[in-house]
C-alpha cells in the first residue's frame, strides 16, 4: 500500500457515512455540526492572536500563541470529520489528531506550572488602587516641592530686600557724610560712590520683583538707572534717551553692565557739557553673531584721547573701573571722540540661561567693593 493510499483510501475501510447508513438526516447533522464547530475553532485563535498583537505588554503572551495552535488543530480535526463522511482519509485524520494531542499535552504541561504566576498578576482593581496611591504620593511630593519653592522664594525676596535696604542705609550715611564735607572734589567722589551703590541696589530691587527671582528684563533697569544718574547730576539741562532690547539677565550680568552704564553716563555728565546742556544716548542692541552691543554717546565737546603724561595726574577711577568691568565680562571697548560726539561702544557675549546666583568674581570684585 502506497503512502497516499494509506492517507486517503486505506484498503478495506469505508467512509464514516457508511456507518451512518447514509441516512440523510444523520449525515447532514454531523456535517453541519462539524462545519460550525470547525469555523468557530478557526475564528477563536485568530481573535486571540489579534488581541495579543494589539497588547504587546501582556506577560506570558507565548501561552496565548500555544492556545492558538492547539485550537487550530482542534478545528482542523472537525473539518477532517466532514471529509471522512465521504472519503476514508483516516490516515490524514489520525495524523492531525496526533498533532492535536501533542499540542494539547504541551499546553497542559506548560499551563499548570504557569498558573501561580498568572494568578499573582495584579487585577484591574489592584492596578487602579496602585495608580491612585502613586498619584496621591506624587501629589504630596509636588505639594511639598511647591511649599519648598515658596519658602525659597520668600527667603530670596527677603535677602534681596535686606541687601537693598542695607545699600540704602549706606547711601544715607554717604549723604550725611557729604554734608559735612566742603571740598568739591570729595563731594563729587562721594556722589559717584552713591551712584554705584544705587546701581547695585537697583539690581536687587529688580530681582526682588521678578517672577523667578533669578532674571529680570534689562531694558527698564537701564532706563531707571540712567535716569537716576542724569537727574542727580545734570541739573535739568541734559536730555536722556535710552533704548534697549528686551533681554532677561541675571545678577552676575546685570551688575557689571549696570556699573558700566553708570560710569559712562557719569563721565558724559562730568566732562562733555561744560555749558550745562546736551544729549546723552544709551543703547543696548544685538550685534551680528548674537553678541550684545552697548553704546553710550553724547554730543558734548569731546576730548583728544591722549593718555596722561608720566608724572602727571593719576588715571581717573572711572576709567579704571570701566576697563576692569569690560575685562570681567570678556568684552571689548571702542571709544570715538571728537567735538560734538563722544561714543563708547562695548561688545560682550549675550548671557546664557541663568544658573544659580554666584558671588561676583573677577578683577572688579575688589574695586567695586572698595
Amino acid at each position: 500500500m502506497s503512502l497516499l493510499d494509506w492517507l486517503l483510501n486505506p484498503t478495506g475501510l469505508t467512509p464514516h457515512g457508511f456507518c451512518l447508513s447514509w441516512a440523510p438526516g444523520l449525515v447532514a447533522l454531523h456535517a453541519g455540526s462539524d462545519v460550525v464547530i470547525g469555523l468557530a475553532y478557526l475564528s477563536i485563535p485568530l481573535a486571540i492572536a489579534a488581541f495579543v498583537k494589539m497588547r504587546p505588554d501582556i506577560k506570558y503572551s507565548w501561552v496565548a500563541y500555544l492556545f492558538v495552535a492547539f485550537i487550530l488543530a482542534c478545528g482542523t480535526t472537525h473539518l477532517m470529520a466532514i471529509l471522512t463522511l465521504w472519503v476514508p482519509a483516516y490516515g490524514i485524520e489520525g495524523l492531525i489528531k496526533l498533532v492535536t494531542a501533542i499540542l494539547s499535552i504541551a499546553t497542559a504541561a506548560l499551563l499548570w506550572p504557569l498558573l501561580p504566576k498568572i494568578a499573582a498578576l495584579p487585577s484591574a482593581a489592584e492596578l487602579e488602587r496602585r495608580v491612585e496611591e502613586r498619584t496621591a504620593e506624587l501629589a504630596r511630593v509636588v505639594e511639598e516641592q511647591q511649599v519648598t519653592l515658596a519658602q525659597r522664594d520668600l527667603l530670596l525676596r527677603e535677602v534681596y530686600h535686606r541687601v537693598k535696604n542695607n545699600l540704602q542705609m549706606v547711601d544715607g550715611l554717604l549723604v550725611m557724610q557729604s554734608r559735612q564735607i566742603t571740598d568739591p572734589d570729595a563731594r563729587k567722589a562721594l556722589r559717584g560712590l552713591r551712584d554705584r551703590i544705587f546701581a547695585l541696589g537697583l539690581v536687587h530691587q529688580q530681582l526682588m520683583s521678578s517672577s523667578d527671582l533669578k532674571t529680570f528684563d534689562i531694558a527698564p533697569f537701564l532706563s531707571e538707572l540712567s535716569g537716576n544718574i542724569v537727574d542727580g547730576g545734570a541739573g535739568g539741562g541734559v536730555a536722556l534717551s535710552v533704548e534697549a532690547i528686551p533681554l532677561d539677565v541675571d545678577l552676575d550680568f546685570a551688575i557689571p553692565l549696570g556699573l558700566l552704564v553708570n560710569e559712562l553716563v557719569t563721565n558724559s555728565l562730568k566732562h562733555a557739557f561744560p555749558d550745562g546742556g546736551g544729549e546723552i544716548e544709551v543703547n543696548l542692541s544685538r550685534a551680528d553673531g548674537g553678541d550684545l552691543l552697548l553704546v553710550v554717546a553724547d554730543n558734548g565737546k569731546g576730548y583728544d584721547g591722549e593718555p596722561p603724561r608720566s608724572g602727571g595726574p593719576k588715571v581717573a577711577l572711572g576709567s579704571t573701573i570701566i576697563k576692569g568691568l569690560v575685562a570681567q565680562m570678556e568684552g571689548t571697548i571702542m571709544v570715538e571722540s571728537k567735538p560734538g560726539l563722544t561714543r563708547s561702544e562695548i561688545r560682550v557675549a549675550a548671557p546664557q540661561t541663568v544658573p544659580a546666583t554666584a558671588p561676583m568674581t573677577g578683577p572688579m570684585a575688589g574695586q567695586v567693593a572698595a
